[in-house]
């Protein structure tokens, strides 16, 4: 049960002891722990959204980011730049197929995210804790094939967040961009 606590306490109040929580979370029961967290997280937002302010922007989805050809990336992004200390660019990673590396689940949606946040969508404070979450755990050190087979569990929540962000989907975001 402490586990289960470190682990909604990092969720729900600001991610600030996600790194410590992170070694925690190893039980498969923590699995289930985790999604129904970011469950709460995403329905706190929703019952928060009525606050007058409309979200800005839009938003997409990794594949937008990744393949769509002729995207060029926000100012101050460059695709060929090291995606932290993973030995691979921020394109690479997104050409990567994640076959279940946690490492590349977050990092597909956390380029995506920090790419909509940087064309100008808004962002919850319940997104924003998790880019800031993720940049924090991959500053860290971690790197590719250190999440496989079920690991890194908070992480993996941490994707469902940012995909349901970068789909249009989450209470109090922007709703995904018009194609033209």
């Amino acid at each position: 049960m402490a586990r289960d606590g470190a682990l909604l306490f990092a969720l729900l109040f600001g991610l600030a002891g996600a790194a410590a929580a992170q070694g925690q979370v190893m039980a498969a029961k923590s699995a289930v722990l985790a999604d129904a967290c970011a469950q709460l997280v995403m329905q706190a937002e929703a019952e928060q959204a009525d606050c007058g302010c409309p979200p800005k922007g839009c938003v997409r989805t990794q594949g937008y980011w990744s393949n769509k050809p002729g995207v060029t990336w926000p100012s101050g992004f460059d695709r060929n730049a090291p995606f932290f200390s993973s030995g691979l660019s921020w394109q690479q990673v997104m050409d990567r197929p994640t076959r279940g590396d946690a490492y590349l689940i977050l990092a597909h949606q956390y380029v995506a995210a920090v790419m909509n946040r940087a064309a100008g969508a808004s962002a919850p404070s319940g997104v924003q804790s998790v880019i800031n979450g993720a940049t924090t755990w991959f500053n860290s050190g971690v790197t590719l094939g250190q999440c496989m087979a079920g690991g890194c569990l908070l992480q993996r929540a941490w994707a469902g967040v940012l995909d349901t962000y970068n789909n249009g989907n989450y209470p109090g975001a922007p709703k995904h961009c018009d194609e033209t």
